[in-house]
């Protein structure tokens, strides 16, 4: 009688290694992604060494030779930037994987650790390659008045400067990861500490072209900073961000898995919408991300009034009820409002960072684009009417008296954040301060800007009104260099229109900076005949051009309409 024997074979869990290498071997094309991958990173590295040119030139000239707040400026820019950029990652999380992998490995019995290795790889690489691009500039903005820094050992200290910025950035990041799995408790308070930084910086920045003590005791204080200082800033630096680096691998094994998923589905919606200049999309994701686990307070209806008590109200029109939301919007989100005020001073730091022919470009570009961005801000419920109809029309409002309502909220922001912008500027004495014919350049300034409103109205609402890009649409027009998407066209189409609106004002900026050729404006006067009459042509060309987009725009809903939105 012969007796079977059974084997147990104990299962075990597959490594990731193994599941890595069966998904590589089932890709089809993996060299044009390698191929695609090296070729922006030399691009990148092409532009990015163009863009170092003009800051390192700074070290080869004597703090004589440089404007007195333009060291403190610079500094405070990239303690601002550098802000900025982590409130950007934690924002994504900062620790993400890829949708595929979110959706299928993560929940599998892989282990967490090595799952999340490749992802905490690429995100220090990038901190430590964005950390040591701002030491460099960094030191670029104090190297002038700093005393021991000699041509001679110029590298060392670049190389310094880069591994301290780089080191520190690496710290900044493993800590965010670390707070990464408490997002009830520790999300809140990092934002408001990092927006406290950027603001700070913001503000002695704005400060130091008003009152000159303030670069002038920069300048003192960096001075005596010599190389050993740095040296030992640098260890520091580099034992802070190998101990944040050890914590957050050690974090790595028991990460929470629904945070992740969460943080990883949010910034693959981020990402692609980025990719695609989707303005729309990435609208509904921040209107998403302030609404949720948000609960509003409820209020009782108000007690009718016994008559004659109550007083007579006029009706309101269903044009002004359906755009009323857009101001209820505002007025419950205050942040905003305190978001867009802060950045109206972003072209004088511009100005005051930048030298040469760059400055006026830079302030126009930012003046462009700040407009459009503050202009956008009243456009969310815009949005909406442009995919559902229904509000509208259970309301019963006429489409273009809806759409006409739509367009005060934008052009006061635009018009106010181009003014406050403007003065700003003025003040400081980047652009004249003194004024023709007894009226102080500042009000001149102030009133373009304000006139300026309405033309970057329309490029908003357009931006707005254009639907989810479609990314299966393939098809495009053919420019000669290639087939350009017809949603990219309809993007820049917005750009040129808002550009057009306020060319007035962009001329105005240029001249002030004095010219494409960067000569120095006529001190002590306003530059170039900005007077009266300048105003008055931007006032009808801002009016002119926010009322023909409205007799032109398609009603939402309708099939022009349809049709207009699918194709951009």
């Amino acid at each position: 009688m012969t007796t079977g024997t059974t084997t147990m074979v104990a299962s075990v869990p597959p490594r990731v290694a193994t599941v890595r290498k069966f998904t590589r071997r089932q890709q089809q094309g993996r060299w044009l992604d390698w191929y695609a991958a090296g070729f922006g990173v030399l691009v990148a590295c092409i532009y990015l060494g163009n863009f170092l040119v003009q800051p390192l030139r700074r070290l080869s000239s004597g703090a004589r030779d440089l404007p007195v707040g333009q060291g403190e400026t610079g500094l405070a820019l990239v303690l601002a930037v550098g802000a900025g950029l982590l409130l950007l990652a934690q924002s994504l999380g900062p620790l993400t994987l890829s949708p595929a992998d979110a959706s299928w490995l993560l929940m599998s019995p892989l282990d967490r650790r090595g799952l999340l290795r490749r992802s905490l790889g690429a995100l220090t690489a990038a901190a430590a390659l964005a950390g040591a691009l701002l030491g460099v500039l960094a030191l670029a903005m104090a190297g002038p008045y700093i005393t021991a820094l000699t041509s001679a050992r110029l590298g060392e200290w670049l190389l310094l400067a880069g591994v301290v910025g780089g080191a520190l950035a690496i710290a900044a990041v493993d800590v965010l990861v670390l707070l990464q799995p408490h997002p009830h408790r520790t999300r809140t308070p990092a934002r408001a500490l990092l927006r406290v930084i950027a603001l700070a910086a913001l503000l002695v920045a704005v400060a130091g072209e008003h009152w000159m003590s303030l670069p002038r005791a920069a300048a003192r204080a960096l001075g005596p900073f010599s190389l050993a200082a740095l040296q030992a800033a640098t260890v520091v630096a580099a034992c802070a961000a190998v101990a944040a680096a050890l914590a957050a691998w050690a974090r790595l094994r028991s990460f929470p898995a629904d945070v992740l998923w969460a943080d990883s589905a949010h910034a693959g919606r981020v990402r692609l919408a980025a990719a695609f200049l989707n303005v729309q999309l990435l609208g509904w994701i921040a209107e998403d991300n302030h609404w949720r686990r948000r609960v509003l307070v409820s209020r009782h209806w108000p007690e009718r009034m016994p008559w004659p008590g109550r007083m007579p109200v006029a009706p309101a029109s269903p044009a002004f009820i359906l755009a009323w939301s857009d101001w209820r919007r505002l007025g419950r989100r205050p942040g905003t409002l305190l978001v867009l005020a802060a950045s109206a001073v972003g072209p004088a730091l511009v100005a005051g960072a930048l030298t040469g022919t760059a400055r006026g470009v830079a302030n126009a570009v930012v003046l462009l684009f700040g407009g459009i961005a503050a202009a956008s801000q009243g456009c969310a419920a815009l949005r909406r009417d442009t995919n559902d109809v229904t509000l509208r029309r259970l309301l019963g409002a006429a489409p273009r008296p809806a759409l006409a309502a739509r367009a005060v909220l934008p052009a006061l922001l635009a018009a106010g954040w181009l003014a406050v912008a403007l003065g700003v500027l003025a003040s400081t004495g980047v652009v004249s301060a003194s004024g023709a014919s007894g009226v102080p350049a500042v009000l001149l300034w102030v009133a373009l800007g304000l006139a300026s409103g309405p033309g970057l109205t329309a490029s908003a609402m357009r931006l707005a009104r254009t639907a989810p890009i479609d990314a299966a649409v393939l098809g495009g027009v053919d420019t000669g260099a290639g087939t350009m998407p017809t949603w990219l066209i309809s993007r820049i189409f917005s750009v040129v229109l808002g550009l057009i609106g306020v060319f007035p004002l962009v001329a105005g900026v240029l001249s002030a900076f004095g010219g494409l050729h960067g000569a120095h404006a006529r001190g002590g006067l306003v530059p170039h005949g900005l007077d009266g009459g300048t105003i008055v042509v931007q006032a009808v060309l801002s009016a002119a051009l926010l009322s023909f987009y409205l007799l032109i725009a398609s009603p939402p809903g309708s099939a022009s309409a349809s049709g207009q939105a699918s194709r951009g």
